[in-house]
């Protein structure tokens, strides 16, 4: 069952994900507590675990989002190439047929078009369904706060990258080559996945005629 600080933080995480609360942005534990209707304990626990995440700007008296910025999105997306294929290929040999039905439940789902943060739930659970076989905890908890962070950079342009099916095409490149055990093959597509996404999320943001353009540092 969900603690009252995970439902507190997993609230403010989807809030910080959609801009809803924008970077730069003061959270009071105060306020948050009677918005949510806990005590101001669970709110402390849950901005701990957002900071934690990175997400957050924590000490003794204040906590605010962090805000974007160029850099740390180059940095995060240099972080995730270099060890999202290397769990690929370890986990590749071992995904089983159960696996390879529910990221092709996942794929369906994403390519009806639905809401942002939903398409992005679904695109984390499509790549943890690969890497959760790769027995390397570690550098599971480390991809998914990488992806965690991402996600807010990603949620910009997905649907421009949703619109264009090519993010459909490199998932499915990937499924065929993790169903065939190619471990190998599989690993190089997220490679250029994750790197075509930087480029283009980067671009993205770039173009002086993005609104959210005005949060990055």
């Amino acid at each position: 069952m969900e603690s009252a600080s995970e439902r507190v933080a997993r609230a403010l995480r989807q809030r910080m994900l959609t801009g809803e609360i924008e970077p730069g942005a003061p959270l009071s534990q105060s306020r948050v507590a009677a918005e949510y209707g806990v005590s101001r304990i669970p709110v402390r626990d849950a901005l701990r675990e957002l900071a934690a995440e990175g997400l957050v700007d924590l000490d003794a008296t204040t906590a605010v989002v962090r805000g974007l910025s160029i850099g740390e999105l180059q940095e995060l997306y240099e972080m995730r190439e270099a060890i999202e294929p290397v769990l690929t290929r370890i986990a590749a040999p071992s995904v089983g047929r159960a696996k390879i039905v529910m990221m092709t439940s996942l794929l369906r789902e994403m390519e009806a078009s639905p809401p942002v943060v939903d398409w992005l739930k679904g695109n984390a659970r499509f790549h943890a369904t690969i890497y959760s076989c790769a027995d390397r905890p570690r550098m599971i908890e480390l991809t998914t706060q990488l992806r965690r962070l991402t996600d807010r950079y990603l949620y910009l342009g997905v649907d421009v990258l949703g619109g264009t099916g090519r993010l459909s095409t490199e998932h499915r490149l990937i499924l065929d080559a993790v169903r065939e055990g190619d471990a190998a093959a599989a690993a190089d597509l997220t490679r250029a996945h994750i790197a075509r996404s930087h480029e283009f999320i980067l671009g993205r943001l770039l173009d002086p005629l993005t609104p959210q353009v005005a949060h990055l540092t």
